[in-house]
Formats: structure tokens, C-alpha cells, sequence
């Protein structure tokens, strides 16, 4: 089967975990992370969890799954040991047209969660389609040993930059064009090195070139 890639914007958005064991919390965790508000329906909670309930970081109701619990959700994550439970809650996902996944049952599932890599802004998600998640977690090993932090600060730099070359270069072309030339820049070196004043005047530098190349000709 293949799956259709994309990165959710789940900010201040309701997500429903049914399960309190280790797996759940840990989908709780990366939920919280992307800023989702968590619903958790489960008759027990790992002592992290009750910690974040005592907080008021998430929202607990004791007890089995009920399809009520559904109500106002964007997405579902079913956690539970339970094989019928989970059955149910996918079934009562598919009634009210809602993403769900059951973990470790890519057939019950609308979406599989990939193994991720993240520095900073970017992430880097890893998915075999529900084939071998063993594979996928030593993809991720394999390739996280190639992306270090430097990346993240590369993004962050570039970011900052980002507004003053949309006002000082209108001409798409020419923006592409010089984004393309920072990444493949020795930006990504300087700041590998532990320089980063060297790779800010070294963007600058850039920036202001490639600004005054794309004026007009004077008449």
C-alpha cells in the first residue's frame, strides 16, 4: 500500500489517545511537542502520565473507550493492548470520517506515524509503509548520524533572512535562485566549524550581492 506523505499542523488542535501505558505516553509526549491539546481515555496511566493530568498538560477520562469520546477531535491514536478495543475505536474513527491509527495495525489505521528525525525546524520522517519498522529505526540511526545540528542552524539563519530577501529581490526567479546558492554555500561548513558571526557575514555578503544584481539597469 502506499501512503500519501504530509506534515500535520496540529497546533491547539484536540487529539484523542486511548491507552495510558509506556507506548501511549510516549504518543502523548510528541503530541504535546507539536503543540496538540491531548485527550486521554484510559482506566490507568503510567505515573508520567498522572503527572501531566495533575499538571493540567492533558485531559483524562478513566475508563474504557466510548465512541463519545470521539466528539470534537481531529485524529485518534489508539495505544491499547487490547485487540477488540482497538478494533472499536477504529471502526468508530471510520464512522465519523477521522484519521486514526492504531499502533503496530497498519490494517486498522488511515495513517502510519513515521520513525522521525528532528533538528530544530527540520524533520526528517522515515516510514516502510507498515512493512518493517525494524528497518525504519535503523534508517533513522543511519541517517541521523549524517545530519547534525548544523543543519538546524543553518535552517534558523535562513529563516531570519527570509523576509529581507523577499522584500529586496521581487524577482521569484532570482530568490530561488539565491536560496539555492546559501545552502550550497560554505554557510554549512562555517557553522559546522562552530562559526556562526562567519556565516551570518557570509549570508549577508550574499544577500547584498545578489540584491544589487537583480536592479534594473540605470536608463
Amino acid at each position: 500500500m502506499r501512503y500519501y506523505p504530509v506534515v500535520l499542523d496540529l497546533q491547539n488542535r484536540p487529539v484523542l489517545v486511548v491507552g495510558g501505558g509506556p507506548v501511549a505516553e510516549r504518543k502523548v509526549i510528541s503530541l504535546l511537542e507539536a503543540g496538540a491539546r491531548v485527550r486521554v481515555v484510559s482506566p490507568n496511566l503510567t505515573a508520567r502520565l498522572r503527572q501531566m493530568v495533575d499538571q493540567g498538560e492533558i485531559a483524562h477520562r478513566p475508563g474504557r473507550f466510548r465512541e463519545t469520546d470521539l466528539d470534537g477531535v481531529c485524529l485518534v491514536i489508539g495505544a491499547t493492548d487490547d485487540v477488540e478495543a482497538n478494533a472499536r475505536i477504529a471502526r468508530a474513527a471510520e464512522r465519523r470520517r477521522l484519521f486514526c491509527n492504531i499502533v503496530d495495525a497498519p490494517s486498522l489505521s488511515s495513517f502510519i506515524a513515521p520513525a522521525v528525525i528532528t533538528r530544530g525546524d527540520i524533520l526528517i520522517a522515515i516510514s516502510t509503509s507498515g512493512q518493517s519498522p525494524a528497518l525504519a529505526i535503523r534508517l533513522k540511526r543511519e541517517i541521523a548520524a549524517l545530519i547534525g545540528q548544523e543543519y538546524a542552524r543553518l535552517a534558523e539563519l535562513l529563516g531570519r533572512w527570509r523576509s529581507q530577501i523577499m522584500r529586496s529581490i521581487p524577482n521569484q526567479r532570482l530568490r530561488a535562485r539565491l536560496f539555492h546558492r546559501l545552502v550550497e554555500s560554505d554557510i554549512l561548513e562555517l557553522l559546522r566549524a562552530g562559526c556562526p558571526s562567519e556565516a551570518e557575514r557570509r549570508a549577508r555578503q550574499l544577500i547584498e550581492r545578489a540584491a544589487r544584481e537583480s536592479e534594473p539597469p540605470p536608463s
